[in-house]
């Protein structure tokens, strides 16, 4: 095993025993109990990468249509926990990639 592979299984392994890891996926599992639910938050969430992600017309309007098909999802205060367990999760992911591509001289 490299030391990198080392140091990367190291660094899932203190992401895992943070408390934001934690919250979401008792979130996510709390969330699986309802499948119907789990359905319609994962398509929304598809849908909302693809508008955020593509090229595929104004993404307010497509965003404004994917929160009236969504209203219910949204409005469901479990879902939204889930998503903000979710988007604490993507911030300090997104923290440590910035920190370790900030020591590196990649252009």
């Amino acid at each position: 095993m490299t030391d990198l592979t080392y140091l990367s299984n190291q660094v899932l392994d203190a992401i895992r025993n943070t408390p934001e890891y934690a919250e979401f996926i008792r979130l996510l599992n709390q969330l699986r109990e309802n499948p119907e639910l789990y359905a319609r938050v994962d398509e929304m969430r598809d849908k909302n990468f693809l508008i955020q992600q593509g090229d595929i017309g104004d993404p307010y309007d497509m965003m404004d249509a994917l929160t009236n098909e969504y209203e219910d999802v949204i409005n469901n205060k479990s879902v939204g926990e889930f998503i903000n367990a979710e988007v604490a999760l993507c911030r300090m992911i997104h923290e440590f990639n910035r920190n370790v591509t900030a020591g590196l001289e990649i252009e």
